[in-house]
């Protein structure tokens, strides 16, 4: 690292240095890129060059200060314009009583950066005692009875970590609100139905508020409904607009229950042109069934729900699928970047202005909140106008950011909403299972393919049927035209769609809700994937072969006719008799429980009643010429046939006994030879081993002897040897000249000198 700030400065001049010589802009992600260059020493040429610049800039900005402040000048009328216009805007909120009063937001944010500071001022204690709501108000139309309906729904986003809790004041016994969170899709804890308190921390997608309520048996009349927001800062958590949406288009779907072994009541495929968010609902004729609503994305479950004859996901947004090389106009959804546009804060937010969508839908017409004299959330005035077209207030103005990319899984969405009954809960009475086998039938029917004609005009139907289906959602803007009740979905339901809806028949319904404004943006049909297949194979087998199905079934018939035997029906003989009895005077039909109640409702079953008996069968198949005689005449299986058998078994039986106790025995015998052998071949090797020792001894013995011998020679001639060398070396110290003199010439010895 540099050591100094000049030498840190000095290293920026160098790269500003080298990005004029190249001739071309240095970015700053390749200055740090490059760890060698960000680390290395400054030299002393690039310091004094970093401090000329320094120089240069400081006095520029002096400069320009300077000017600001001589009156008269450019820059001085610049920042007096600056200033006026930040001082009107300032001016409007020095009201003392209102809560966004530049003080108390001063204050606020000093409080938050140094908690130490708040006991400093006289006034720190009311603080504590201080409490912030908000009302929301708004209106529900009039509904009719047994319905299920959405009060309002709105996108909450939080500002900073708060505890807050929302309180609903509405005159309907069967309201419920429910809170979500939009980036766990998880729901705020509730007590007694009601929303507990709870600790708001911002998130990205913020918290949708859901009020659902139900009707009884009574119709209900226009009301007025109104939610308080309550919480301990400020500002509370609250929508983008200021405002609480409870105009609504409802698609809703009904059809007969079609048991089936994986027990799946519908499945409905989902199509979002932009990101979308709804409330989903279905619910059943029989009040006690166990039900599993689910949202499924490529298969995979990303929402659902349980219920009793009821089930609800509160809060649900379809994603549309994104090209990341196309850049996106807009933004897809008001509740996926919530959090980007809050954190502008109120600028952002119109006070008095309504939502866009038609006002007389039949889920709700326009709310606007209505904020208390204590309400902290109240919206500066802003000089624009709001926002009435639906598309353009329904999405923000910004587009999808690149971590919103990221984010976002890019592969194709195909969203399923599928409804599943659990636990056998569902079963039929035989009536009713009579009607399913019809329904059955004729979905059976539709995928038969006919002449070329029948072909060609079945898909002018399948497109009629889903426009008018359309129309049921796109009709009338007054009144409740916001319903799309159509009882044939999809052009491919079940029933013509003269055909009158039968509520005694089992039947579910599906509600989806969405905004007034975005309803074009949605479609639902029924998930007829696998019937398509189908459908397209034989179209595809027809255009190969053409008049393939005409030959299916004139081959069909032909075979029919000629191998199909009539037979007796016992029912036309028990009329007959029925029919002679009623012709006398007195009769009186036979009585059951079911013919009392109109209709057996009392015995429910979860399989089918067996089918009657047929008028015709096919021929049997003649197999004799497949069989196979082991003898010319058949033998009977009579008492002694059986005891010539049993006896035979048991010889078996005896004989299987005899040969596996013979290869026991023999097992045994075997164990024991291979033992004896073992033995045997150890004894033999301890003996092969011994005379090997023996063997491996009378070699070793004359050896070592002979070693010893040499051994003792050598050691003798050793000792011969050193003797020698002894006696030649005192020899030659006894004849050595210097010897001699030295014992002439050296010193006396001690005890000469004692004699002396």
């Amino acid at each position: 690292m540099l050591n100094s700030k000049g030498s840190n400065s000095g290293l920026a001049s160098e790269h500003i240095v080298d990005s004029n010589r190249r001739g071309s802009s240095f970015g700053a992600d390749e200055l740090f890129m490059d760890r060698k260059l960000y680390f290395r020493q400054a030299t002393t040429e690039e310091q004094v060059a970093t401090v000329k610049l320094q120089k240069q800039w400081k006095g520029y900005w002096v400069r320009k200060i300077r000017a600001a402040r001589t009156p008269g000048s450019d820059e001085n009328q610049k920042v007096l314009q600056n200033l006026q216009k930040c001082w009107a805007i300032i001016e409007q909120n020095l009201d003392p009583s209102n809560p966004d009063h530049p003080g108390l937001f001063l204050f606020r944010q000093m409080f938050k950066l140094d908690p130490d500071l708040m006991v400093k001022y006289p006034f720190y204690k009311d603080e504590w005692n201080k409490i912030s709501y908000n009302d929301y108000k708004g209106q529900y139309p009039d509904q009719p009875p047994n319905n299920w309906f959405v009060v309002f729904r709105e996108v909450f986003h939080v500002m900073e970590e708060m505890l807050a809790v929302p309180k609903l004041y509405v005159p309907i016994s069967t309201c419920m609100l429910r809170v979500i969170n939009n980036d766990t899709g998880e729901e705020i804890p509730r007590v007694f139905q009601k929303v507990a308190p709870y600790v708001y921390k911002k998130n990205r997608k913020g918290y949708t508020f859901v009020a659902e309520a139900r009707t009884t048996d009574q119709p209900l009349q226009t009301g007025t409904w109104r939610m308080r927001m309550i919480g301990s800062l400020s500002p509370l958590p609250a929508p983008l607009r200021g405002e609480v949406n409870s105009s609504f288009a409802v698609k809703e779907i009904k059809d007969y229950y079609l048991p089936n072994s994986k027990n799946v009541i519908f499945r409905y495929a989902v199509k979002v042109t932009e990101d979308h968010l709804t409330s989903i609902q279905m619910n059943t004729s029989k009040s006690d069934v166990h039900i599993k609503l689910v949202v499924l994305n490529n298969e995979e479950e990303v929402a659902s729900t349980l219920g009793k004859g009821h089930a609800v996901i509160p809060a649900f947004t379809f994603l549309k699928d994104i090209n990341p090389d196309e850049e996106p106009k807009r933004s897809t959804s008001r509740t996926l970047h919530g959090s980007d546009h809050s954190n502008k804060g109120e600028s952002k937010t119109k006070k008095g202005g309504k939502r866009g969508g038609s006002g007389k839908s039949n889920d709700g017409r326009g709310s606007t909140p209505t904020p208390t004299a204590r309400s902290p959330r109240t919206p500066p005035a802003s000089g624009r106008s709001p926002r009435r077209s639906s598309q353009v207030d329904h999405h923000s103005d910004g587009g999808l950011s690149d971590g919103d990319l990221e984010e976002r899984d890019l592969r194709p969405h195909k969203y399923i909403i599928e409804a599943q009954v659990l636990k056998d809960s569902w079963p039929l009475s035989e009536a009713s299972w009579a009607f399913v086998q019809m329904l059955k039938e004729m979905e059976k029917n539709e995928l038969k393919v006919a002449f070329k004609e029948k072909t060609a005009e079945e898909p002018a139907k399948t497109e009629k049927a889903p426009a008018a289906a359309d129309k049921g959602a796109k009709g009338g803007k007054g009144g409740k035209g916001g319903k799309d009740k159509g009882k044939d979905k999809d052009g491919k339901g079940s029933r013509p769609p003269s055909q009158q809806f039968d509520l005694g028949k089992p039947h579910w319904s599906l509600r989806v809700v969405s905004d007034a404004n975005a309803v074009e943006e949605i479609e639902i049909k029924k998930d007829t994937e696998r019937a398509d297949e189908i459908r397209a194979l034989k179209k595809a087998w027809e255009d190969a072969e053409p008049g393939r199905a005409a030959k299916a079934m004139q081959s069909r018939l032909k075979y029919l006719s000629t191998h199909t035997i009539k037979l007796k029906d016992d029912e036309e003989e028990t009329e007959k008799v029925e029919g002679e009895g009623a012709d006398q005077p007195g009769y009186v039909p036979p009585q059951t429980p079911g013919s009392l109640l109109g209709d057996d409702d009392g015995n429910l079953t979860l399989e089918p009643p067996p089918p009657p008996t047929p008028k015709e069968m096919l021929q049997p198949v003649d197999i004799t010429p497949f069989l196979r005689h082991t003898t010319d005449t058949p033998r009977y299986l009579d008492e002694e046939e059986m005891q010539r058998r049993f006896q035979e078994q048991q010889k078996q039986i005896a004989e299987y006994k005899a040969f596996r106790q013979q290869v026991e025995d023999w097992r045994k015998k075997d164990k024991e030879l291979r033992n004896m052998t073992k033995e045997k071949q150890l004894q033999e090797c301890e003996e092969l081993q011994a005379m090997l020792d023996a063997a491996r001894e009378s070699v070793n013995k004359p050896r070592e002897a002979f070693r010893q011998t040499y051994l003792e020679a050598e050691r003798k001639k050793l000792e011969e040897l050193e003797a020698k060398e002894a006696a030649q070396k005192a020899d030659a110290e006894a004849k050595s000249p210097k010897g001699k003199k030295g014992s002439a010439k050296g010193k006396k010895s001690p005890s000469a000198k004692k004699k002396k």
